[in-house]
Parts: structure tokens; sequence; C-alpha cells
């Protein structure tokens, strides 16, 4: 199940990707130049190492400002579903089984974010960033993992590799990679996968 959504997000960018960047400007201005503000609404989809969580999807925006040319201070507010699964070794049914369900996570979480653009230019921006922040979520996450349970709230630290196609003056497509540890502590979470959105600059 999750081999099979990440296929799909991967082969739904790359069709956007595709047709967005047969109709973009010859020209437009450059995404990273100082005094520039943006808003990016975005959705995300993330698998993780851990076999206690099977899926996380994000959705949500962010916003940043260049205060250099090249290098951006933003946040970024995102809505969590995250399906996990308890996988209990240490707790066995009265039929002899393993006990083993899953269930659907609902969470808040917000990060401030640096990033810095070694390219940019007209038409196209890649960015490296990093950040800090939290998830609240409405059960631990994970349920059980590492002999103990989980969190209910939980630092974040995001990773990020993406980039910034024009698509006009203000607007461009933005898809990012990224590797997120939520929470510092054994039971923490390694998740992998990255967001798309639309960038609206001011």
């Amino acid at each position: 199940m999750t081999g099979s959504i990440r296929k799909l997000s991967f082969v739904a960018i790359a069709m956007a990707l595709s047709l967005f960047l047969a109709q973009r400007p010859a020209s437009a201005a450059d995404v990273a130049a100082q005094g520039t503000f943006h808003a990016t609404p975005e959705f995300g989809i993330y698998g993780a190492s851990q076999n206690s969580v099977n899926t996380i999807i994000t959705a949500g925006a962010s916003v940043g400002y260049f205060v250099i040319d090249g290098l951006s201070l933003g946040a970024e507010f995102l809505y969590y579903n995250i399906n996990q699964s308890d996988l209990r070794d240490d707790v066995v049914s009265y039929l002899g089984g393993r006990r083993s369900f899953n269930s659907n996570v609902n969470g808040f979480g917000t990060n401030f974010l640096v990033r810095f653009y070694p390219i940019h230019q007209d038409n196209f921006a890649l960015f490296l960033g990093t950040g800090i922040g939290g998830l609240f979520t409405d059960e631990r996450i994970p349920t059980w993992q590492n002999g103990q349970q989980g969190d209910y709230n939980n630092w974040t630290l995001p990773v990020d590799i993406g980039a910034a196609i024009t698509l006009s003056d203000n607007v461009s497509l933005d898809l990012t990679g990224r590797y997120q540890r939520i929470g510092f502590s054994g039971t923490g979470i390694d998740a992998f996968g990255g967001h798309a959105g639309i960038r609206i600059s001011f």
C-alpha cells in the first residue's frame, strides 16, 4: 500500500511538472530576490523507516521572506494524518497471536525554516533548507516502539532539498524532497518523502 501511494504521488508530480514546464514564461523575476515575500499552499506524503508507522500525509501552507538574495526565513503550518500500527511484541492475545492494529492519528505541526538558494535565476531556483518545530497529535506516535510508548508532543527537524520552477512573474511550482525527524527520543520517527505546492510571491 505504501509503495503504491509513493509511486502514484511521484507519477502525479512528474506529470504536473512536465505540463508546467511546457507553459512557463520565457523570462520572469528571480524568485529568491531580497525583499520578496512568498506564501505556498502545499501537500505532502511520507513513508517511515519504522514498522510502526505506515504513511504520513500533510497539508497546509508555508510563508517566507528573503532577508538577502538567496536566503529566506520562514515558517510552515501543517495538518498531519499519520497511519500507524501497534506491533507490540510483548503483548500476546488470548488466541496466541501478536497484538496488531492500525489507527489514523490527527495532528498539527509547525516548523521554522531557513532556506539557502545556491542557484537562483529567471525561471528556476534550487534550494537547501532546515529548521526546527513541533508536532502535536491526538494520540501517541508511535503507539509502541523500542519497548516504549511514543508521545503526544514531539520536536521536529526537517531537512529539505527542492526546486522552484517559475510559472509566471508571481507564481512558481515548488517541489521539495524532505527527511524529517519527529521526536528526539528512542521512539522518534524517521520520515522520508516530500511535498509539492504553488508559491505566490509578492
